[in-house]
């Protein structure tokens, strides 16, 4: 369903305008729990907590899952198992997360976009050079897709739109906070075509048979070391921004420190994230493939933080100010909301019955996992046939 991310951008900037109309209503807000707490109360402000700190754990091992892949795709011919990799990349994560400012990763962030457009444009040129093999099938509406398989899909899709619980943080931050989404008027031309370019380009070139994970459809090779190092270094920056951000929530949670430049809150500033490399750690390796780790985040969690909050707290904001929704706002609120929830439902199930699968296929969590990662036949037989 690669078109579909037209849809869910649309969907994201329309509730992206019912968090600026919330926070109208209450300008001291500066986070999604804010909201939860203005709207709700104290519950929801600890459930919306919970939502925002599970997303933010499972997202990291994510990422630390996708350098230790990428390291050891760079380095394929370097036969070390992927929970070693994932080590690797965590101990090289703990020194560069000591940043406990964002303020000095400005040139750094410019750099991460062009290493992520390099490696996008590696395997692009990759395909290219390869060529289109004449048995590639690449139907419009693959034939194996079901009710099922479709919401999965979705769920991968909603993972690249989950950046949304930090708005109000950004808002925050805006001298005019009501202009917000004309960010999306400069966010949209870019992220949007990139997403579906690569999406068909990959589905164009390798067709059913295409990886989720972009740069398996490579062969080993020069190429695909250069895109790993690049992706590998491209993570590891987006690793230190959102480990910042969950780490700082445990330390505000935890000491009254968190402003402290001294050996004692440079201390406990080790300790929280140390604290969140080991636990990103060990997800990565409780499920150690990446579309589905990224499908389970995007199913479980993005919808009810980019729809069903968004919505229910806005709804809730219009009736304490007695301005009553028309009808058909409460039909397209209540069609966002069982959208929402059956995305989560519905994906989730596929996405843990697919996990179980992988788990009996290539083995339970920190085994060796070797596959698409060593140049052997026994672990990547269909990546020597075509490198």
């Amino acid at each position: 369903p690669t078109i579909a991310i037209v849809v869910i951008f649309f969907l994201v900037v329309y509730t992206s305008s019912m968090m600026v109309k919330v926070r109208q209503v209450f300008p001291a807000i500066v986070c999604l729990s804010d909201a939860a707490d203005y709207t709700y109360g104290r519950v929801a402000r600890i459930v919306t907590q919970v939502f925002v700190i599970t997303y933010l754990v499972f997202t990291l091992g994510d990422y630390i899952l996708l350098v230790g892949k990428s390291l050891g795709s760079a380095l394929y011919s370097v036969h070390l198992c992927f929970p070693i990799w994932t080590l690797i990349g965590a101990a090289a994560l703990l020194p560069i997360v000591q940043l406990r400012t964002l303020n000095s990763t400005t040139i750094l962030c410019g750099i991460n976009m062009v290493t992520i457009l390099v490696a996008i444009a590696l395997v692009i040129a990759g395909l290219a050079l390869d060529g289109r093999a004449e048995d590639v099938q690449s139907p419009v509406i693959a034939e194996n897709l079901d009710f099922m398989g479709f919401f999965q899909g979705l769920s991968a899709i909603f993972f690249t739109f989950g950046g949304q619980f930090m708005f109000y943080e950004l808002m925050a931050e805006m001298k005019v906070y009501t202009d917000f989404p004309k960010t999306f008027t400069i966010a949209g031309p870019f992220q949007v075509p990139v997403y579906l370019l690569v999406g068909m380009i990959g589905y164009y070139y390798k067709g059913t048979e295409a990886s989720s994970y972009f740069l398996d459809n490579l062969g080993f090779g020069v190429m695909f070391r250069v895109a790993s190092a690049m992706l590998a270094f491209h993570m590891m920056i987006a690793f230190l921004i959102l480990c910042n951000v969950l780490a700082r929530i445990i330390h505000l949670s935890v000491s009254p420190r968190v402003n402290d430049l001294g050996w004692r809150g440079k201390l406990e500033w080790f300790g929280c994230t140390f604290s969140v490399v080991v636990l990103s750690f060990v997800v990565s390796n409780a499920v150690p493939f990446f579309d589905l780790l990224t499908s389970l985040i995007g199913g479980l969690l993005v919808p009810t933080l980019n729809l069903i909050f968004p919505v229910i707290f806005y709804t809730k904001t219009r009736i304490m100010v007695q301005d009553k929704l028309k009808w058909w706002e409460w039909v397209i609120n209540s069609c966002l909301v069982v959208f929402g929830v059956l995305v989560t439902v519905v994906s989730t199930i596929e996405n843990f019955r697919a996990i179980i699968n992988q788990w009996s296929s290539f083995g339970a969590p920190f085994s060796c996992h070797c596959q698409d990662l060593w140049d052997t036949c026994d672990c990547s037989l269909e990546r020597m046939d075509f490198s």
